[in-house]
């Protein structure tokens, strides 16, 4: 299918007017559009029932009081399966999750369990491509702090160019995706001729801990590992494009008011640490709506006119707070309730599951579909993307 950029309505890139107006001045229209040409994602093999890893870390305290509280937090959470890395049910895991001074050792975990899944996942995003086409790798991460880190591995292991430049982006927490794609855009766009490659790992697994501190039990109860792969090549407005392409229309960032304690990351001798106030659910639902109709503005949208909505999920009240400042139905998020209920939230690769299904979901009558495609980083910060699907 051929797209029209410059006078479709539903590819209302900034920058161009309709023929029958003349609106001056005008800045230069865009003579590129970055598109994900292909997605891949993968989780480790252990699959760990939440109801199971909820009785173990009950039994951890004597305290009744204290158990009936962990068995309500995780039945809350939504999640019904988490595939980890590492085991929480494995001998000896509790006590490792107990012990301090662990960082040296939890990084070294990050390394072993992570090469051989980005390097899959990666590969699998990369299949049919040639890897001397790969200019740029951007890797992104909160749940690991190595160099060289996995990205050298990939680049080594997939035979991509050693000339191939790289990006590592850390602790921006579950919006680290959205950074990722953006960088990723501007450089295949400034780049026409080479794509970026962008890998998105977390390993929650390896910093777990256990205590008696109310948000290690939340945290315990919450994140999931995975990883997620995305190739970003630019094409030629006007381009003909595949169907199941992926086009980035525009990108978002807004600073939310007040709301510095609402995620909050760290590094403890025992591991690296999320923080979640309990403020968060009253952040999102302030901050969402007027972030999200002020990017849609700018590109001539509202929200009726989205047909996708990639809300990360952080958990049911990330969702839920979403829906609510948007005035959306609960069904509009059905992709990112799955993506919780099987994996729970995995932070940056979360989206990328996310994005996945909903491209994955062919039932639309429409020639192109147009999504909105959200997340939030330590600040907080609300990050996203508009984009549109070519569906036929």
């Amino acid at each position: 299918m051929s797209i029209d950029f410059e006078r479709s309505r539903e590819i209302a890139i900034p920058g161009y007017v309709e023929r029958s107006r003349t609106v001056l001045p005008l800045p230069a229209p865009p003579t590129s559009v970055a598109v994900i040409e292909s997605l891949a994602t993968g989780a480790p093999p252990t699959t760990v029932p939440q109801r199971a890893l909820a009785e173990q870390v009950c039994g951890l305290y004597e305290d009744p009081v204290q158990r009936e509280r962990i068995g309500r937090i995780f039945a809350k959470t939504g999640i019904i399966t988490r595939q980890l890395a590492v085991d929480p049910l494995a001998d000896g895991a509790a006590e490792f999750r107990r012990r301090r001074g662990t960082v040296r050792e939890r990084m070294e975990l990050f390394r072993e369990h992570g090469v051989p899944l980005a390097v899959d996942v990666a590969g699998r995003a990369l299949a049919g491509l040639d890897p001397a086409d790969i200019g740029l790798v951007v890797f992104a991460t909160s749940t690991g702090l190595i160099a060289p880190g996995i990205d050298i591995e990939v680049v080594r292991r997939l035979g991509l160019p050693i000339t191939t430049a790289r990006v590592v982006i850390n602790f921006m927490g579950c919006a680290a995706a959205m950074n990722a794609i953006r960088t990723a855009s501007d450089f295949a766009r400034a780049n026409p001729a080479r794509k970026a490659l962008v890998i998105c790992m977390e390993l929650s697994s390896v910093n777990a801990v256990f205590s008696d501190d109310v948000n290690d039990i939340v945290i315990s109860s919450l994140f999931g590992d995975g990883c997620g792969a995305v190739v970003v090549g630019a094409k030629p407005a006007g381009h003909q494009l595949r169907r199941g392409q992926l086009v980035i229309r525009d990108s978002f960032s807004q600073l939310l008011d007040d709301s510095a304690d609402g995620i909050v990351l760290g590094v403890n001798d025992n591991g690296i640490t999320c923080e979640l106030a309990e403020e968060l659910p009253n952040y999102i639902y302030a901050g969402v709506k007027p972030a999200i109709d002020a990017a849609l503005d700018r590109n001539g949208l509202r929200r009726k006119d989205i047909d996708m909505w990639a809300i990360h999920p952080g958990g049911p009240k990330v969702i839920g707070e979403s829906l609510h400042s948007l005035q959306l139905a609960p069904a509009v998020a059905e992709a990112s309730w799955a993506v919780l209920a099987e994996y729970g939230n995995m932070l940056s690769v979360a989206l990328l599951f996310v994005l996945q299904r909903l491209l994955a979901d062919d039932t639309a009558g429409a020639p192109i579909e147009t999504g909105v495609a959200f997340s939030f980083a330590p600040g907080v910060v609300l990050e996203g993307l508009i984009f549109d699907v070519v569906r036929r």
